[in-house]
C-alpha cells in the first residue's frame, strides 16, 4: 500500500524551517509505503521545478506570491504540476494525507478525488487558521476539504474550535472521523524525579529569529518586576539564531539589568537537552502562533511544568494534568502573576508533574501511542497493500 503525502515542511534538505515530526512518524510504521511530495513557494516563474531526490521523496516548487496574494492561480499551478509528476513518474496510490488544510490538504484533496480514493487530513493551528482568517473567498472550498475528509487529525486540539467556526463545518465528534494527532516526542518520560529544586529557576528554548512571537521580550520584563521579591530568580536561554537577532535578546537584557539574572546559553545538543531540563524548576514559553511546539513536551517528559500561550500550540492536549500554567496574552502583569505563581506553588506544580508521570498521563505524547494510533487507522480502511515494505 502507497500513501502519498502533501506537505511543505518535511526535512528534505531545503527548508531551514523543516520538523522532523512527520518523518519520525512515518518512518515508524510498517507495512507501508510512504511517496512524499514536499512542496516550496517559490516567487519566480523560472524557478519552478520538480526535484526527485529518490523513488519515494521529490521536492516540488510551485509559484506563489508572499502573503497567500493570487492563491486560487497558485493553487491551480501546483496542481497542475502535481498531477504532471505523477502521470509521468506512474506514481500509484491508495490513500493521500495533506498534512495542512490551506495548502497541503486542499492540494491533497484534488490529488485524491483524481484517483477515487481517501485522503486525511492534518490540521494545524498556525498557519492554518492565520490563512483561514484572511481568504474569505476560499473558505467555502475549504469547507468541503475538511468535510469529505476521511479522517481528520488536529494536531493543534486548540484549532478545533477557530477552524470549524470560520468554515461553519460541521464535524462529527465521532472518533472514526477526527481525533487528535501530536507530534510524537522521541523522548523517553522520566520518573523519580523527587530532586529538590529551587523554586525560582526558570528556563525557555527557542530560535532567536523568532523571538518576537516567542514572547521573550515581556518575559524579560516580567522577570525584571519579580526580581525584587525573588532576588535570586534566574533564566536560562537555551537556542541559536542569527547573531543580530541574539543582540536583541541580550541588548534588552542589558537594558533591564538582567545580567545577573538571565543566561544565554546557546545552542544545545537534543542529545543532552532532557538531562539539561531536569536541572530546572519549570519552563517558560509564551510563545503565540505554534502549531503544536514539541518542546513543551521535551519539558513535561522531563519533569517539568510549563508556562504557555492560550489558543496556540499545546493547548488543549493538558487538560486533567494540571501540571502547567496558561497566559491569555504576552502581557507583562499577567506573565509576572502566572511565573510567580510557579515559584509559590512550586510543591504543588512539582507533585502535580511527577503524578503525570507516574501515573501515565502523558502517554498520549509516546511515541508508540501516536504511532499505533496512525498506524491503526490506515489498516481499518483495508485498503489494497501493493509496494508494501
Amino acid at each position: 500500500m502507497n500513501v502519498l503525502h502533501i506537505h511543505s515542511d518535511y526535512p528534505d534538505g531545503r527548508n531551514s524551517s523543516s520538523t522532523p515530526a512527520v518523518k519520525l512518524l512515518l518512518d515508524a510504521t510498517s507495512g507501508i509505503t510512504h511517496t512524499i511530495f514536499v512542496i516550496h513557494r517559490t516567487p519566480w516563474p523560472w524557478q519552478v521545478k520538480v526535484i526527485q531526490n529518490n523513488s519515494q521523496l521529490y521536492s516540488i516548487y510551485y509559484w506563489g506570491l508572499p502573503f497567500g496574494f493570487a492563491l486560487t492561480i497558485s493553487l491551480f499551478l501546483a496542481r497542475h504540476l502535481l498531477l504532471s509528476l505523477i502521470q509521468n513518474q506512474h506514481i500509484d496510490y491508495q490513500l493521500v494525507h495533506g498534512h495542512k488544510l490551506a495548502i497541503d490538504g486542499t492540494l491533497g484533496a484534488t490529488l485524491a478525488k483524481r484517483a477515487k480514493v481517501p485522503y486525511f487530513l492534518s490540521v494545524r493551528g498556525g498557519t492554518d487558521v492565520r490563512i483561514l482568517r484572511h481568504k474569505f473567498l476560499l473558505r467555502r472550498r475549504w469547507k468541503r476539504v475538511l468535510e469529505e475528509a476521511e479522517h481528520i487529525f488536529w494536531v493543534s486540539a486548540w484549532a478545533q474550535n477557530p477552524i470549524t467556526e470560520l468554515l461553519k463545518a460541521s464535524i462529527s465528534n465521532d472518533t472514526d472521523k477526527s481525533s487528535l494527532l501530536p507530534n510524537l516526542c522521541d523522548m523517553k518520560q522520566l520518573s523519580h524525579l523527587h530532586v529538590p529544586k529551587k523554586a525560582a529557576n526558570f528556563v525557555t528554548v527557542f530560535r532567536f529569529d523568532q523571538y518576537e512571537r516567542k514572547g521573550i521580550m515581556p518575559l524579560l520584563e516580567a522577570i525584571a518586576k519579580l526580581i525584587a521579591d525573588y532576588p535570586s530568580i534566574k533564566l536560562d536561554i537555551y537556542g541559536f539564531g542569527p547573531k543580530n537577532k541574539m543582540k536583541i535578546v541580550q541588548d534588552k537584557i542589558s537594558v533591564l539589568s538582567l545580567d545577573k539574572h538571565v543566561t544565554i546559553k546557546g545552542r544545545i545538543d537534543n542529545k543532552v537537552l532532557q538531562k539539561k531540563l531536569t536541572e530546572y524548576s519549570a519552563f517558560l514559553l509564551p510563545s503565540q502562533n505554534e502549531s503544536f511546539g514539541m518542546v513543551f513536551v521535551e519539558a513535561l517528559f522531563s519533569g517539568l511544568p510549563i508556562l504557555y500561550h492560550a489558543n496556540t500550540g499545546i493547548d488543549g492536549y493538558l487538560e486533567g494534568i494540571d501540571a502547567a500554567v496558561k497566559v491569555d496574552n504576552q502581557n507583562t502583569d499577567e506573565l509576572v502573576n502566572k511565573v510567580e505563581s510557579l515559584i509559590l506553588q512550586h510543591d504543588l506544580f512539582n507533585a502535580r508533574i511527577n503524578r503525570a508521570l507516574e501515573t501515565n498521563l502523558l502517554d498520549i505524547f509516546e511515541k508508540a501511542t501516536v504511532v499505533s494510533h496512525y498506524q491503526c487507522l490506515i489498516d481499518d480502511l483495508n485498503l489494497e497493500r501493493v509496494n508494501a515494505k
